[in-house]
Order: structure tokens, then C-alpha cells, then sequence
């Protein structure tokens, strides 16, 4: 029979073994044997505790990991050895938990599931497309973007549901052409301009013609010609309008993200939709920094960890599918 003891994980990294330690505990968390070699883990550095801290912080973040359900830090007795079949049995309920865990944070992406079944089209991670509407109107959309036609006989219609898009549009005699995004509604006939949906804004910048932005609440329309941009918080409601360089317009088109004064926790959606993991922005103050600058979405890795340093932020690699930047 194997023992089960304190040193069954000392070939990866504190980080690595706590997860590890955790996804048993998940998968296990009436056996008394494997809690005692837990704790005889737990005891035997201040990295082991640390690193376990921040999984289960982490963890309990992504709701996987309910708080009643961490470990006691207390001592116990020592591990008892245990037969095969029951730890072969950890190891499977363990790879169970894992995908289960994996599956958790697929949910988290933009766009969401329930996103999908509302749109007409929809893009995944770093996935960019191009789609010709029946008129030759044409819509680009970034990564994590999703959109829901309404074309009829007296005018066309689109729903941002979620992301970004550049729409081309083709003038079309008594269709004017419009876009939704949340409360915000964009008319125009034919143009060129961008529309952005993220949890705190959503704007409108124009590349060619003049659009006519809504932004709701009974607030008076706003026109905005070549080079111009508005952005409404969601929350406050507040309007700001400035200038804005025709190349720096739906820049992700060319994978590149331009950012000027947007805060950290935009900074991190946006590069969320180019990453195939999840990134938890673990401080609400740090996500409300401002950032300026010019980023790869082909490496947004190398862009969080840019980012970060700028912000006097750590980004700490959970694993490769789960990032957590949380402040120094």
C-alpha cells in the first residue's frame, strides 16, 4: 500500500501542491486521513501556508470553493497510511474536480452562454471576425463580441450584447441603420465607427461621417463627426466626449489595444477576451487606476505583466488558465 504523507506533493511548487491539496480536499472533504496529511503539509513552511491562502482566496473568489468548506489550521495526528484503491479513488474524484473546476471558469468568458443563444454571432477567445450583412453592410468584431440582428423592411437594427464592433455601414434610403448597446443607441446612414460595451462603459467613436448617440435617461442626443468619441459610465451616467486619432479607433482590428487614462479593471477585460485563461483582479481599488498605453493582444500575458509593474501590482500565475493580480 502507498503511504499518503506530507511529502506525496513536494515535487511541484508550493503554488502547484496547494492546488493540488485543495482539488483533494474538494473531492474528499470527510477523510479524516488525507485532512491530517493536509495539515502535516500546511505545517511544514510559512510558503506552503502562504501559497495555500492565496489558492483558497482565489478559489472562494470564483465561488468554486465555499468558505465553510476551507480546512481548520490547526495540527492533527499524523497521516495513517491508506490502501491503493482508496487513493486511487482521490486521484480520480481529484481529475473530476479539476475538470469541474476548468468547466467553472470556461463561464466566465466573454461571451457568456446565455450571451450565445441571444446572438446571431458570436466570437471566443482572440477569435476576430468579419461579417457581411444582406445589405453590404459590413460588422468586425472583436474577441468575445456577440450581436443580434434586427433587419426588417423600415430599418436595421443591431444589439451589442457584448464586446466590441466596427461597423461599415451602406447608406440605404429610409433604413437608417442603428446599434444598441445597453441604454445607448447609435443612427446613422452611412458611415464607419466602433461601438464598445464593457462592465463600466460604453462608447461610440467615429472613423467617417456623423453618427447621432443616445445615451438614455432622457438625455438630450449628442452628434459626433470624424474623430470624435463619447464615452457613458454605466454607473454614474456621465458623459465625456474628446478627440481621437483615426489609427487608435477599433485598434484591436490590427491587435493592438490603445488605452489612454481607461482604468486597470478595463485594461484587464479587454485582455481578458484575448487570453485563453482567467484573470481575477483580486483589489476593486487597483482596478480603478488609471492606465495609459500601447499593448499587443497577440501577448496579453506580457500586456498584463507590463501593466501590473506600472501599477506596482503582482500578477501571480495560479496556474496557466488562472491569473490573479492583486496589489503589493
Amino acid at each position: 500500500m502507498d503511504s499518503l504523507d506530507a511529502t506525496a506533493h513536494e515535487g511541484g511548487s508550493p503554488r502547484e501542491q496547494a492546488m493540488d491539496w485543495l482539488l483533494r480536499l474538494e473531492a474528499a472533504p470527510d477523510d479524516v486521513q488525507l485532512r491530517a496529511a493536509f495539515d502535516a503539509w500546511l505545517q511544514q513552511s510559512d510558503a506552503h501556508r502562504d501559497a495555500f491562502r492565496v489558492v483558497g482566496h482565489t478559489w472562494e473568489r470564483l465561488g468554486a470553493l465555499p468558505r465553510q468548506r476551507l480546512p481548520e489550521r490547526k495540527a492533527v495526528a499524523v497521516a495513517t497510511r491508506q490502501a491503493s484503491m482508496v487513493k486511487r479513488y482521490v486521484r480520480t474524484a481529484v481529475a473530476a474536480a479539476a475538470a469541474a473546476a476548468m468547466a467553472c471558469l470556461m463561464f466566465a468568458f466573454f461571451p457568456t452562454l446565455q450571451t450565445r443563444l441571444l446572438a446571431d454571432h458570436a466570437t471566443g477567445v482572440a477569435e476576430l471576425r468579419q461579417v457581411v450583412l444582406e445589405d453590404g453592410s459590413i460588422v468586425h468584431l472583436d474577441a468575445g463580441s456577440a450581436i443580434d440582428l434586427k433587419y426588417g423592411g423600415a430599418g436595421r437594427e443591431i444589439a451589442l450584447l457584448a464586446g466590441q464592433a466596427f461597423f461599415e455601414v451602406v447608406s440605404a434610403q429610409g433604413r437608417p441603420f442603428r446599434v444598441r448597446a445597453g441604454d445607448v443607441t447609435v443612427t446613422v446612414r452611412g458611415t464607419a465607427f466602433s461601438v464598445g460595451k464593457s462592465s463600466e462603459t460604453i462608447s461610440v467613436a467615429v472613423q467617417s461621417g456623423t453618427v447621432e448617440v443616445s445615451p438614455g435617461d432622457g438625455k438630450p442626443a449628442a452628434m459626433l463627426t470624424r474623430e470624435q468619441r463619447l464615452v457613458v459610465d454605466r454607473a454614474s451616467r456621465s458623459i465625456t466626449r474628446s478627440e481621437v486619432a483615426q489609427d487608435e479607433i477599433a485598434s484591436w482590428r490590427r491587435h493592438r489595444l490603445v488605452v489612454h487614462d481607461a482604468t486597470f479593471g478595463e485594461v484587464v477585460e479587454e485582455l481578458q477576451r484575448h487570453h485563453a485563461g482567467l484573470i481575477v483582479l483580486s483589489d476593486r481599488t487597483l482596478g480603478r487606476r488609471l492606465v495609459t498605453g500601447v499593448f499587443d493582444l497577440t501577448r496579453p500575458v506580457e500586456a498584463l505583466t507590463v501593466v501590473a509593474e506600472t501599477q506596482n501590482a503582482r500578477l501571480t500565475t495560479i496556474t496557466p488558465y488562472l491569473l490573479v493580480i492583486s496589489a503589493r
